[in-house]
């Protein structure tokens, strides 16, 4: 047992600040861990993001329609804070800030009208989403005498210059931590922390990427876990990590506990619940995480990730997928001689910024098939035309688009047979397996299919290894 303090981080995403009854649900859990030193993060308010990037592609070419779609958001962030804020003076400051904020975004708006737009500019005019949810939940807070301070994101965490998808520089970010979060937290003070962006060493605004305000809380709950005992609670609309999709399995469960590994396998293998880097923050210090439906009560079962590698009586954990994807195959006899090969396409597709999420090479070495997403497939193709090596005409080069599953579990690693179950629930549903990978952690076993046969393998496997409930 530890013998620091408890300390709770929250990630609040959009959907619970949407109206008067989840604010009110927001405050309620808040409150139920009072006397507990508390961070909250936030997300922008559901759909904002999307609204910040419109009026950028309206200020690259019509500065009139720009500005006038400015307004409109701000409209809705004056109509929020009147909705939301009843006390006068936390009412005033809410809309002190709006309108500073708002001078300063209609500022950005008409620099990319006038120059372009740098990455760093984009990450600044998207970054005003969580700069004015968390400014106004803080004042929200405090109108309902609930101690609350606002933090803004560069004031926490430092990152390199990556923008749109950046990294935090931890060793800067610790020392951020503790001249800011930590004194409010010693004053009995909750931590309200905008989430998604940051700054670099140059105090230029970056963005986290992809599930950037899970990210937040996870790095604020890695630094203090050398102060505290912290625990972060991810507030979404779903129940929690799940034994498959339920759009594609309708019998899926709830997973109730997990590993750090399986549910980063399942983050990178489909699952939208939670971005695998959030976990690699909690997992290097032990720090355990919730996920937990907002809109059902606060006792409801949800999933529980930790070192702890549960038994559950199934063999695997879960079926993941990644519904559409693209399978680029490169093959040639010129491969067995040229040495490299793999080398040289990660070099390719790590120049375009393309993410491999699977390569399967034949033992014979004559051909290297991997997957990338749908959007980047013919990007992925063109590189490799262009290749001085592989552009050349005694190499094949074919793109077609593909389903990859996921089987996760850590039980797999102490069973025989695993592979062979697989494809033996595979052929028994007639689904054809185009390639297949396994690393050596036998974590899991990836395959690829054809897109018409997903919800068919899916049941198979679903049917074959998760254990369902006694009826």
């Amino acid at each position: 047992m530890s013998s620091k303090q408890k300390a709770v981080i929250h990630k609040f995403g959009g959907s619970c600040l949407a109206d008067t009854d989840s604010f009110s649900k927001t405050l309620s859990i808040m409150k139920r861990f009072t006397g507990t030193p508390t961070v909250a993060v936030l997300s922008a308010f559901k759909g904002v993001t999307d609204q910040l990037l419109q009026l950028i592609r309206l200020a690259l070419d019509d500065l009139a329609a720009a500005e006038a779609y400015c307004a409109k958001i701000e409209a809705f962030h004056v109509d929020m804070a009147r909705q939301m804020i009843k006390d006068d003076s936390a009412l005033k400051d809410a809309l002190d800030f709006i309108s500073i904020r708002f001078n300063k975004l209609l500022g950005a708006t008409r620099d990319i009208y006038k120059g372009g737009l740098p990455p760093h500019l984009q990450d600044y005019v998207v970054s005003f989403g969580e700069r004015l949810s968390t400014f106004l939940f803080a004042c929200f807070l405090r109108s309902n005498g609930f101690p609350a301070e606002y933090l803004s994101g560069e004031v926490v965490i430092t990152t390199n210059a990556d923008f749109g998808n950046a990294m935090p520089i931890m060793d800067k970010t610790e020392e951020k931590v503790k001249k800011t979060i930590l004194p409010v937290l010693e004053k009995g003070i909750s931590a309200i922390v905008t989430g998604y962006y940051a700054e670099t060493d140059d105090h230029l605004t970056t963005t986290l990427g992809r599930g950037g305000s899970d990210f937040t809380a996870t790095i604020i709950a890695n630094v203090l876990a050398e102060f505290y005992d912290p625990e972060v609670f991810f507030w979404k609309d779903v129940d929690g990590l799940l034994t498959a999709n339920p759009k594609i399995e309708p019998s899926a469960m709830l997973i109730e506990d997990i590993s750090y590994d399986e549910a980063k396998e399942l983050a990178y293998f489909g699952s939208k619940v939670l971005h695998p880097i959030c976990l690699r923050m909690t997992m290097d210090k032990g720090i355990p995480v919730q996920i937990r439906n907002f809109n059902k009560d606060l006792d409801a079962t949800c999933t529980r990730i930790s070192r702890e590698r549960q038994e559950t009586g199934s063999i695997v954990k879960s079926i993941a997928c990644v519904e559409n994807c693209e399978m680029i195959t490169l093959q040639g006899a010129a491969m067995v001689s040229l040495p490299g090969i793999a080398a040289r396409l990660f070099t390719i597709m790590a120049r375009e910024r393309i993410n491999i999420m699977f390569i399967s090479q034949a033992s014979s070495e004559n051909n290297i098939t991997f997957v990338v997403s749908q959007q980047e497939g013919p990007l992925a193709v063109k590189a490799l035309f262009e290749d001085r090596d592989f552009g050349k005409a005694w190499f094949d080069i074919s793109r077609e688009g593909t389903s990859l599953v996921a089987v996760v579990g850590h039980g797999m690693a102490f069973h025989k047979g695993i592979a062979g179950r697989v494809f033996t629930a595979l052929g028994d549903a007639g689904v054809n397996v185009r390639a297949i990978a396994q690393g050596s952690s036998e974590l899991n076993i990836s395959l690829l299919i054809e897109p018409k046969d997903l919800k068919a393998a899916i049941h198979a496997l679903h049917q074959k290894f998760i254990k369902t409930p006694a009826t």
